[in-house]
């Protein structure tokens, strides 16, 4: 007589980890591409809100009297000039260069350090309307 087994046979379970294995292919290079796309995203709003923090130090600094923000002649990457970024709304650890390069529309250039959150980016050139982030 024979028994009435139940479970799955070792085709049916090779079957499904075939299938899984297909999936995973296809599933990981786009969600890997979602969190790089999300992370640039990420940057180029902190450089705007980097451009608006500058911004909002001038106006300030008109109305009180106090000093204004100024262009740099080089890009800042010391430490302790990066905590200016601070002042802005940043966090300064992100970051390992950053130039005031314009007043009058206010002008960017920033760097990401790789260990960001953001990962490796770069701008040059970023205005509050206008910032095209490239990978470092």
């Amino acid at each position: 007589m024979l028994k009435n087994k139940k479970g799955f046979t070792l085709v049916e379970l090779l079957a499904v980890i075939v299938i899984l294995a297909i999936i995973l292919a296809i599933a990981v290079p786009g969600i890997s591409g979602i969190i790089n796309s999300a992370k640039k995203g990420s940057f180029e709003s902190d450089v705007k809100m980097i451009v608006t923090g500058i911004e909002y130090k001038l106006l300030e600094s008109t109305v009180t009297g106090t000093a204004a923000p100024d262009v740099d002649v080089a890009a800042i990457t010391t430490v302790e000039g990066l905590a200016e970024l601070a002042n802005y709304g940043a966090d300064p650890t992100n970051y390992t260069s950053f130039q005031i390069t314009s007043m009058s529309p206010v002008t960017i250039s920033l760097t990401s350090a790789s260990t960001s959150e953001f990962g490796a980016w770069a701008t040059t050139g970023a205005t509050k309307s206008s910032v095209t982030a490239t990978a470092q």
